[in-house]
């Protein structure tokens, strides 16, 4: 699959971060994103924040098709909390009334399952 640019990273990631600013936004409630808030040693707040504090040189992998939609797409990135490397899935959707509406959506925060690559890092690892 190809690498988005560093480019297409950051300009998702202002539609992204704008839809937080705009309170347009949710998270999966699944027992994986809960675990990880308690895991972490976080509250929903610093859980937004690290949200927000996601940069080009986060990005892992996507735009890809949503393995539970493959009509939407979905971007991967990761950031290391503490000492712990965090995977993160999200998407934003349009919303079909409003052309210029979005809403994010956060399917994955929890602790990262396997090792990560950062290509816009120049490298594997974090």
């Amino acid at each position: 699959m190809p690498v988005a640019s560093r480019a297409q990273v950051a300009a998702f990631l202002h539609v992204f971060k704008s839809c937080f600013r705009l309170d347009r936004f949710s998270v999966k409630d699944r027992q994986k994103n809960r675990q990880a808030l308690i895991a972490l040693a976080m509250d929903p707040a610093e859980r937004r924040d690290a949200l927000l504090g996601l940069q080009p040189d986060d990005y892992v992998a996507g735009p890809k098709p949503d393995d539970t939609d493959d009509t939407r797409e979905v971007w991967e990135f990761g950031r290391t909390i503490g000492t712990t490397e965090v995977y993160i899935k999200v998407r934003v959707v349009q919303d079909p009334k409003k052309k210029n509406v979005h809403h994010a959506v956060v399917w994955s925060f929890h602790p990262a399952e396997f090792r990560m690559k950062y290509p816009l890092r120049g490298g594997s690892g974090s």
